[in-house]
């Protein structure tokens, strides 16, 4: 009866979107429209990619937002007419603005767009089409279609979507969920806002805390809501100093994250900015501090989110001993906390690893030094290989119940996927699936989300190729870039990889992203300069890992592959 009544839905809408204009749904030779998986990189006035589709097809799972890409070429005006999708998913529309990366044109801020017409940006304008599949949606395939309107000529592109009976973890459920710790400054970001568009700085917040968690992300700070003073959440008629008010505002009741940043300072961050008034370098001084936090969260039922506490950013061995501090006072004074070191395991940091109260929790290594690095053919020679020496250390750490997170900063000086604006587009979500490849439980990026260079980031949005900017500031709401749309959807990867894992083991997820990475039966094939299996051109021992034009194609096979082998 269901596939009837949305095969019955499908009909109408056709008939009914076919009635409202005349001519066939068609291309003119003067305009192109293509339909292309998320993650395809486009240009602003070169040659279209190559096995372009007539419509939109997605495999998703319950409680998932993904997209497809409509490639608009040599079109002056464009629109959107009749868009309609089989309840109870959701279909939504986003007009792709080009900002200036060090010079080059990227169609990253994605607008949202109720399909009006507009004029186009460049030669190429890419439009994101988003389909979501609420929670208690039944499985099964679900049709719709628009019509992409190009200099008065329609164009109809049917959609299809076969929803899965693998169900995503809700935005606040800890158990199968990516761990992120994602920096955001909504301070930034509201300052921003009302110098581009001359409004109050608090009417841009409401929403801002809620669009972020939409997409999978926890914020390294609270922003208005973070402690001022070493008593905990204080009131205030001000609004910007109602620490109790803005911090449930920004948490949300029940909570809308999965992982939650204990308001600790580290070392990155200045005095005179020390949140709670406590230092990082002082951990003798937070106890009093941590017990009334903890306490304000009880009361407001965050306890039981993955709570964690960022103390140090990579340390040197003398400040190690420091966070072992931090650890033992975190462990005693925040129940349920969880202590991260941005830092690799070693034999000289054991202490921290090997069992004891004082231990760090989660060690964030950076995605480059995860495995190892070149061997110089004298050692060659000698059976020594460094490839794996880091790797070798990283599971040692894990056999003491350790967790391992990933982090990256412009990939661009460490060759591996990342989050600049001016690599392949679908390396964010390439990064979190290597991630699933490892069996890593969490991603941190420690550059901006929100943070803004003189100027307009919508103009341009230069600062380390856009890395620091992954949400732009509106007039209405919170902007997405392109980059965080495919980051949700590697995010999505990471967790139905999850259950693949848990239900066939880590060889069939190796076997699932074989497509995207060099792998054995056993593991990662790497590559570097000398003295890896593979020849390449880093140092850094590494997968080779698929980046062209191709690669969003093999993302969505997988896609598919994955949710039959987790179903």
């Amino acid at each position: 009866m269901h596939g009837f009544v949305r095969r019955l839905v499908f009909l109408v809408v056709v008939v009914l979107a076919l009635s409202a204009g005349s001519g066939a749904a068609r291309s003119t030779a003067a305009a192109t429209v293509g339909v292309y998986p998320s993650g395809t990189t486009f240009s602003a006035t070169g040659a279209a990619p190559a096995r372009a589709a007539s419509s939109v097809s997605l495999a998703m799972p319950i409680g998932g937002t993904d997209d497809a890409t409509v490639l608009v070429r040599g079109a002056q005006k464009i629109s959107i007419l009749t868009p309609a999708i089989a309840p109870p998913l959701q279909l939504h529309f986003f007009f792709a603005h080009y900002v200036s990366v060090d010079g080059t044109a990227v169609p990253d801020a994605l607008l949202p767009w109720d399909g009006s017409e507009r004029s186009t940006e460049h030669t190429n304008q890419p439009l994101w089409v988003q389909v979501t599949v609420p929670f208690g949606t039944a499985p099964g395939t679900y049709s719709g279609l628009f019509f992409v309107v190009a200099d008065g000529t329609r164009t109809l592109v049917p959609v299809s979507v076969a929803v899965s009976g693998v169900t995503l973890p809700r935005q606040n459920q800890v158990a199968g969920s990516l761990r992120t710790a994602f920096n955001f400054s909504p301070q930034s970001y509201a300052n921003k806002a009302a110098e581009l568009y001359g409004v109050s700085p608090d009417s841009t917040l409401p929403g801002l805390f809620g669009f972020f968690a939409s997409y999978g992300l926890s914020p390294n700070s609270w922003g208005y809501g973070n402690p001022k003073w070493g008593s905990g959440y204080t009131s205030d008629r001000r609004w910007w100093l109602d620490k109790s008010d803005e911090m449930v505002t920004a948490a949300g009741q029940p909570s809308r994250f999965a992982s939650m940043w204990i308001p600790i300072s580290n070392n990155r961050w200045s005095p005179s900015t020390y949140v709670g008034g406590r230092s990082p370098f002082k951990p003798q001084s937070w106890c009093g501090y941590l017990r009334s936090v903890h306490g304000f969260w009880q009361k407001h039922g965050w306890a039981a989110s993955y709570s964690y506490l960022w103390g140090m950013d990579e340390p040197g061995l003398s400040r190690f001993r420091v966070v072992a501090h931090q650890a033992k006072v975190a462990h005693s004074c925040f129940a349920g906390s969880h202590v991260i070191v941005t830092g690799m395991p070693t034999a000289q940091n054991h202490f921290l690893w090997n069992g004891g109260k004082d231990d760090v929790d989660v060690w964030t290594v950076l995605a480059s030094r995860y495995y190892g690095e070149y061997t110089s053919p004298s050692l060659s020679r000698r059976g020594i290989s460094h490839a794996d020496q880091e790797l070798r250390l990283i599971n040692a750490a894990r056999r003491h119940h350790k967790e391992i997170w990933t982090y990256t900063y412009d990939a661009a000086s460490h060759s591996t996927p990342g989050l600049t604006a001016t690599e392949p587009a679908s390396d964010p979500r390439v990064l979190v699936d290597w991630a699933a490849l490892e069996g890593i439980t969490g991603l941190l990026y420690g550059q901006g989300t929100t943070t803004y260079a003189n100027g307009n980031p919508l103009v341009s949005n230069d600062k380390e190729q856009g890395s620091f900017v992954l949400v732009y500031p509106g007039r209405n709401g919170p902007i997405a870039s392109a980059r965080l749309e495919v980051l949700r959807e590697g995010i999505e990867d990471w967790e139905i990889l999850n259950v693949v894992r848990q239900k066939h083991g880590s060889a069939a997820v190796r076997r699932l992203l074989s497509g995207l990475f060099s792998t054995t039966a056993k593991g990662a094939k790497l590559g570097c300069t000398v003295g890896c299996p593979l020849k390449t051109t880093t140092p850094y021992s590494w997968p080779t890992w698929s980046h062209d034009a191709g690669t969003p194609r093999t993302l969505a096979q997988m896609r598919v592959a994955a949710l039959q082998a987790a179903s």
